[in-house]
């Protein structure tokens, strides 16, 4: 599954050919749609951030059912989710990001 950091160059710049979903919102940010993202087959999208001051904004128009810390998990696809927070949303899609990536969700009709 791609990663934040499959999308950032080491420098942090964004680089070439980035999925429509991608679209800069800083220097040190990004807004991705929860919609072009896709997730293992028990719904679960994994967020890693690796880059310094990493802002992330994840829009949709989907709703927040449900959000915590994971304390033991591994995904459907073997990523160790355990200590991430999660939101899971009414879709049955679930996101999961390290606890200190600054993450944001954002109604798309906003």
């Amino acid at each position: 599954m791609s990663g934040i950091g499959d999308i950032l160059e080491p420098s942090g710049e964004l680089a070439e050919g980035l999925p429509p979903a991608a679209e800069p919102v800083a220097d040190n940010a990004i807004s991705l749609s929860l919609a072009d993202l896709l997730p293992d087959s028990s719904g679960a999208i994994v967020i890693e951030g690796e880059a310094e001051d990493l802002s992330v904004r994840i829009v949709t128009d989907a709703t927040v059912v449900d959000a915590g810390v994971v304390e033991q998990l591994v995904t459907a696809t073997g990523e160790d989710v355990s200590g991430h927070a999660y939101f899971a949303f009414e879709n049955g899609t679930t996101l999961y990001a390290p606890r200190d990536l600054d993450l944001l969700i954002v109604n798309s009709d906003v």
